[in-house]
């Protein structure tokens, strides 16, 4: 084994240093913003590399699916809307069938676009905490970041497939009580927003996950349970600052359909839409908030690590 990986190795087995954590809701979400902010200066030209060679080419491919994906998913609406109002049940089944044929273009358009938005993610989510995980005095350096890639990405890729099938498992259930209740508009409402709550909880847990995969010897369900079992009394506190970053996320979404929703960008092609200084401004904000969100995730593993263990030796003493 190199030195660089040996390196790697006791680093993920020793726990970080972070303060205390504060005591009320407010202060600890301050902490974490000014946490992020100093590991990011701290570490800024490596980070620069990480945002300029992998977070910004992600942002690039997920936004360029979006609007490339946008007439086809328009298109589908408009076939099974029109559909639905036809008095012809031959029109209408010729409608459905050109429908499928169109989803079935979305699907393979999607798929043209997972593989290397899949690579750029799992590499720029291993680097970016590896870095925010390294405490004084050690450094991060472009080997050790490229050490722990390799040690870690077939780990991340397991639980990461894990979280995709129990998200996308728990993501039909609210809609289909709601669908049941259909009748009932308050209630299927109130089942809605709650699984919206939940949903964005489930999130903030999986990505927790992924943090232990990489910083651990753990993978899968087991790197999920750790997860949870670090989250334990700041449930609510990592609930709001997932919240935060799926708003700022969606924002972004937003803002980028806005901007591209003319006539002109439709004529014009992707190359020329991501000219714009506005979208070019999206674009790298996205690529921050990739980094920044992978961040913030690193720092609560780490305190909820410190927290455990502090727990721990407490249990230990008294018996």
């Amino acid at each position: 084994m190199s030195d660089t990986e040996s390196e790697i190795r006791d680093h993920n087995q020793q726990q970080n240093k972070p303060t205390k954590p504060p005591s009320s809701s407010s202060s600890i979400v301050l902490a974490l913003f000014s946490g992020s902010l100093r590991i990011l200066f701290q570490n800024k030209h490596i980070f620069f590399s990480i945002l300029l060679f992998l977070a910004l080419p992600l942002s690039f491919l997920l936004f360029s699916l979006s609007y490339t994906s946008r007439p086809l998913k328009r298109h589908i609406l408009h076939l099974e809307s029109a559909a639905l109002l036809t008095a012809s049940n031959f029109e209408s089944g010729h409608l459905l069938k050109e429908s499928r044929e169109e989803s079935i273009s979305l699907l393979r358009l999607k798929l043209l676009y997972s593989f290397p938005s899949s690579v750029f993610s799992l590499l720029s989510f291993i680097s970016a905490v590896h870095v925010a995980s390294v405490s004084p005095p050690h450094r991060p350096s472009f080997l050790s970041t490229a050490a722990a890639i390799r040690l870690a990405w077939k780990r991340v890729v397991v639980t990461s497939l894990c979280s995709y099938s129990l998200f996308f498992l728990y993501i039909q259930f609210p809609q289909l009580f709601a669908a049941v209740l259909r009748n009932y508009p308050r209630a299927s409402l109130l089942i809605l927003v709650a699984g919206s709550g939940l949903e964005v909880y489930l999130m903030g847990l999986l990505g927790l996950g992924l943090v232990v995969s990489t910083l651990e010897e753990k993978f899968g369900w087991e790197a999920i349970r750790i997860g949870s079992v670090l989250m334990a009394g700041r449930k609510f506190y990592w609930w709001f600052v997932t919240c935060m970053l799926v708003g700022v996320s969606g924002w972004i979404g937003n803002r980028f359909e806005k901007l591209t929703d003319g006539d002109d960008y439709v004529m014009s092609g992707v190359w020329t839409v991501f000219m714009g200084w506005k979208t070019a401004a999206l674009l790298w904000f996205y690529g921050v908030l990739v980094i920044w969100s992978c961040i913030a995730t690193t720092i609560f593993y780490s305190d909820g690590k410190k927290g455990l263990n502090t727990r721990s030796n407490d249990t230990d003493c008294t018996e």
